[in-house]
């Protein structure tokens, strides 16, 4: 019997831990220790343009968010937006993308991916 009570008491402080490091908001380091930030950031490789992983603010709310930020190209971004959990809040689309620029607050860079020419 304290056997079984042991695995359940370990099985859950190990389920509460892992949910723990989907949470990109309350991670001390997210780039490494929240799984989907952590893709999102990987998949920014060879970089033409400067893209940049960004954590923002949307209605209130925190998001994260990658965009072009590189000044010397010239783009259209319309960047998907995702909650501390990493679901999507909301996609900007080649419609709306300017409601981006007044809607969506950068508060920090997480990460850069700089031209590499």
């Amino acid at each position: 019997m304290t056997l079984l009570i042991s695995i359940v008491l370990f099985s859950c402080s190990k389920n509460s831990k892992e949910i723990q490091t989907l949470n990109a908001c309350e991670s001390g380091n997210p780039l490494e220790d929240v799984p989907w930030l952590k893709e999102m950031k990987n998949s920014l490789t060879q970089c033409g343009c400067e893209m940049s992983l960004i954590q923002g603010t949307y209605k209130g709310q925190t998001v994260f968010y990658i965009a072009l930020t590189d000044p010397v190209c010239d783009g259209i971004s319309k960047p998907t937006l995702f909650d501390c959990k990493g679901k999507v809040v909301r996609t900007f689309t080649i419609d709306d993308y300017r409601d981006f620029y007044t809607e969506v607050s950068a508060v920090k860079v997480l990460y850069r991916c700089i031209n590499s020419k």
